[in-house]
């Protein structure tokens, strides 16, 4: 499958970190790119300042985190907003695609999600699966390389 990693557009620039979409047409559950451009502006802005908060090295549980004292889940990373009183979800994964620089850490944002009480692990799953991908690694590597 043709898979691509595009740059979030709306963003500071980081020489440490990068953040960027993860898009293949032919997988619908890959839809974060889809689901971020038709949100409401205001949950843009807000989304928009959270990628910047995380490219400034920042944490906040509140808004992202990761799931560093899961081994199986370390490399997943979620944003979260809320619309409409519901918890929603951006997953995506981490991950270093410069050979050169081991420090630069990318975020590669994969699907939406709607998050009800806890989390869902078979979507954290899923991004475990998509972000070994040889294509996927490739495409991550074109972009922040």
């Amino acid at each position: 499958m043709p898979y691509s990693v595009i740059p979030v557009e709306g963003v500071g620039g980081n020489p440490h970190r990068g953040i960027a979409f993860l898009q293949c047409e032919e997988e619908q559950r890959i839809d974060a790119k889809k689901v971020f451009d038709n949100l409401k502006e205001k949950n843009k802005r807000d989304l928009l300042s959270r990628f910047d908060y995380w490219l400034g090295g920042q944490t906040s549980d509140k808004y992202f985190h990761g799931w560093p004292n899961l081994e199986e889940y370390k490399a997943c990373f979620v944003f979260k907003w809320k619309q409409a009183g519901a918890q929603r979800r951006l997953y995506g994964f981490l991950c270093h695609p410069r050979a050169v620089d081991r420090a630069f850490q990318a975020c590669v944002l994969v699907l939406h999600s709607q998050k009800h009480d806890e989390t869902d692990f078979s979507e954290l799953d899923y991004i475990n699966r998509v972000r070994t991908l040889p294509a996927v690694v490739r495409a991550a590597k074109e972009l922040f390389g």
